[in-house]
């Protein structure tokens, strides 16, 4: 670990205890003792090993190898080592509360009308977030709806008019290659941070690790347009994802009433609202928990689950929960979702928006609640239970495949394909574009053609009330039959591949829950061909290994849905024929198979568990399966975590962010917690300043570091050494001494020069903090 990080630790301690005499000399432990070996070393091996501390002679005591928790061959050594480095690149945010003189006498001063104007702000401000995020998804959406359209349709109307293979199929390319190459240079060449879904940095955000650029305007310009093009040319992606970290910056920003984005491009004032229209919460802190309310309405308005995006914020985001930001974050999902489906409505029926009925979709439903009979399709038998627990261990196993594969396929990433290289970024996204294509449009071609259902049965499948159902799809073709699509098929029949893989992808796990469930009970219920189910199960699950982590805005949630819910629905085919080869006649359910499977494989993936069952609850209407989806993600975690941590915690990994496990989920952090001190990781001298110094000291200090706090103390020499104690005024952040030498404040009379000292009155400040 670098000296400057070895600063960061010790600056926060003493910022945490200002009054407390500081101590720089730290016990040689074992981990900092070994921090300083060269991992090029060829006794590295040996020198950082079990054994080497246990008997060594670089601790001041033996240390039982049962209680270090350290790397057990040298491979482990340098893989930890090498983490250990990436860490320096990384500065943490200040969530401590400022404690000086300045805001104490400010707070002295603070009337209780403007407490309580600052708190009515706060709910101000969480229901803004919520209604943008509401109408940023009902953009999104439109987006999505409106190229889709323009693909499928003009691709149809080829096959219409000269039927063939390559006419089709070039136009059909030619469009996904051209919103491919809008949504790779929106992250190649306009903000890195736009791609993939985000979720990984906005984690490592919201623990107190500060990122550059990752919530910025332009981030968020570039992650909503970058997703609705990479959705529009067919790579395995939902949009779900890149809506928590679209949330974040939102939060963030309408939080804070004001915009550094904005301020850097103009030049000349700031833009931000002053304290009498808001602008009272512009600290870390403060940041932090509106970038929090933002990711819960970023996940409500994404998959319209109000409840689900609150829980994600509790159980994915924030790691400091406070009752405040549950409740402002409630507020702010459901105005999310009423905004939505208010545009939505508004735009589908203008004249009629009073008389319009609310709340009769599911964001993956393929039918309106009246028509699904949710209550008469989704039903479980006791011995249906054993079985979805094992859907569930399957889910996790395969949650498990992804992450170690998709890490496989990073790790190549960043040796051939860096960030530091647009180009080679761009024709990555272009590539995965053009094979994702190829493979659906053949899948759809080579398919085999089947003959329509009975009309009568048809009204029932293609049963719909309005076209609201197809934007909430994400669009497609506007054909006679919605779900039967002809395609290359002679009159009479459609295409079993066009069903699934001609559609977008999100419409196709629409397809694969639900198609069928308005079918009366005495009528045969409705297969898809099992070897299209077959394939669209195994190409969807290698794809998305390979789309996750691409050079292009992009979410897993959708395709991890559509991969269970496919497995799901095979699975529950399997029990249906053993069922009747054993001679009865018992339903089965599969759209109750379908459900479970797409939570089973999402709770692998993710690890998630309160927020995966409720939000497949909330969009599927599986209020029935509650229990059986709780069993399963419960099973499904269990079983992926005996291999490791999921997608967004790997990645995080991966970056080498400074992350902490926490230390009640895991028995490793647990130990380490117990058995590691602070003196472990701290360097025994620190750069220090004096509460006087010199302006031209000051300036020599700040440019031969990169240190983002400095501990105040008279005896700046002594705390430079190592060892002993020294006494330890408070901290001051580089930042706070940026502003005041831009703006020369705290400064005596005569300082201007380069002779100059900074006055007493800042390091009063520094002192109390």
């Amino acid at each position: 670990m670098s000296d400057g990080e070895g600063h960061g630790l010790l600056n926060g301690t003493a910022k945490r205890n200002p009054r407390r005499w500081g101590n720089a000399k730290a016990s040689k432990g074992a981990l900092r003792s070994h921090l300083a070996l060269d991992d090029a070393d060829p006794d590295f091996g040996i020198n950082f090993s079990v054994e080497a501390l246990r008997h060594g002679d670089r601790g001041t005591m033996d240390i039982p190898s049962a209680l270090h928790g350290a790397p057990e061959s040298a491979e482990e050594s340098r893989t930890q080592l090498d983490r250990l480095k990436r860490m320096a690149g990384f500065e943490s945010q200040d969530f401590d509360p400022a404690d000086n003189d300045v805001e104490r006498e400010a707070a002295v001063h603070r009337t209780e009308g403007d407490y309580a104007k600052a708190e009515t702000w706060k709910w101000v401000l969480a229901a803004t977030i919520g209604a943008t995020m509401g109408a940023l998804a009902f953009c999104v959406d439109w987006g999505i709806d409106s190229l889709n359209n323009a693909k499928f349709s003009i691709t149809a109307q080829h096959i219409r008019d000269s039927g063939g293979f390559w006419g089709p199929y070039l136009s059909y390319m030619g469009i996904g290659l051209g919103y491919a190459l809008v949504a790779g240079s929106l992250v190649s060449f306009v903000e890195p941070l736009a791609g993939g879904s985000g979720i990984p940095e906005v984690k490592t955000y919201l623990n107190g690790v500060h990122i550059r650029g990752l919530l910025t305007i332009r981030t968020l310009a570039a992650k909503l347009l970058g997703i609705v093009f990479a959705i529009g040319a067919g790579v395995i992606a939902g949009k779900e994802g890149p809506f928590v970290h679209g949330g974040a910056i939102v939060g963030g920003g309408i939080g804070g009433l004001g915009s550094k984005t904005m301020t850097e491009f103009n030049g000349r004032w700031a833009v931000r609202l002053p304290r009498r229209w808001g602008g009272y919460f512009r600290n870390d802190a403060d940041h932090r928990d509106f970038a929090s309310i933002g990711t819960a309405a970023g996940v409500a308005a994404a998959f319209a689950s109000p409840i689900g995006g609150v829980l994600f914020m509790i159980e994915d985001g924030v790691s400091f929960y406070s009752t405040s930001i549950f409740f402002r974050g409630f507020m702010a999902t459901c105005i999310a979702v009423l905004t939505l489906h208010f545009l939505v409505e508004l735009t589908e029926h203008p004249t009629q928006i009073l008389h319009a009925h609310f709340g009769r979709y599911r964001d993956f439903g393929l039918y309106t609640d009246s028509l699904a009979f949710y209550g008469a399709k989704m039903f479980y038998y006791v011995w249906d239970v054993p079985l979805f627990m094992c859907m569930g261990a399957v889910g996790g196993l395969m949650g498990a495949g992804f992450c170690h594969f998709n890490v496989k396929i990073t790790q190549l990433r960043h040796r051939f394909i860096p960030v530091r290289s647009p180009r080679k970024r761009l024709a990555e996204v272009l590539v995965l574009v053009l094979v994702t294509g190829t493979v659906w449009f053949l899948a759809s071609y080579a398919a085999p053609c089947r003959d329509l259902p009975r009309p009568e049965d048809l009204t029932y499948l293609e049963a719909s009330e309005d076209r609201n159902e197809e934007f909430y799809g994400g669009g497609g073709e506007d054909r006679p039959l919605e779900h039967f699509p002809s395609l290359w098929c002679p009159n009479g029949s459609y295409s079993t591949g066009g069903q699934l893989f001609f559609q977008p992808l999100s419409q196709s796990l629409r397809m694969v829950m639900h198609l069928g469930e308005p079918l009366p009970a005495d009528r045969p219920a409705f297969y898809f061909h099992f070897g299209v189910l077959f394939s669209f199960f195994g190409l969807t699950y290698l794809f998305m290994i390979w789309t996750n982590g691409v050079g292009a805005s992009t979410g897993m949630f959708v395709p991890a849905l559509a991969i269970g819910a496919t497995g799901g629905r095979i699975f529950g085919r399997l029990v249906t024929a053993i069922v009747k080869w054993g001679g009865s006649e018992l339903p089965v359910s599969l759209t109750a198979y379908s459900v479970v499977g797409a939570a089973a494989y999402m709770g692998g993936a993710t690890r998630m568990t309160l927020t995966t069952t409720v939000m497949v609850m909330e969009t599927t209407g599986a209020l029935q399966l509650i229990v059986p989806i709780m069993l399963t993600v419960f099973v499904s975690k269990i079983v992926g975590d005996h291999f490791g941590v999921g997608i967004d915690d790997t990645h995080i990994k991966l970056r080498g962010a400074p992350v902490l496990d926490e230390a009640a989920l895991d028995a490793h952090q647990k130990m380490i917690a117990d058995k590691l001190s602070v003196a472990e990781l701290m360097t025994e001298g620190v750069t220090a300043l004096p509460p006087l110094v010199p302006v031209a000291h000051l300036i020599e200090v700040l440019r031969s570091c990169n240190h983002q706090a400095f501990p105040v103390t008279p005896e700046v020499e002594h705390a430079a050494e190592v060892g002993g104690p020294w006494p330890l005024h408070g901290v001051i952040l580089r930042s706070t001494l940026l502003r005041m030498l831009a703006h020369q404040l705290g400064l005596t009379p005569g300082d201007g020069s380069a002779d100059g000292s900074a006055a007493g009155g800042q390091h009063a400040a520094a002192d109390g903090e």
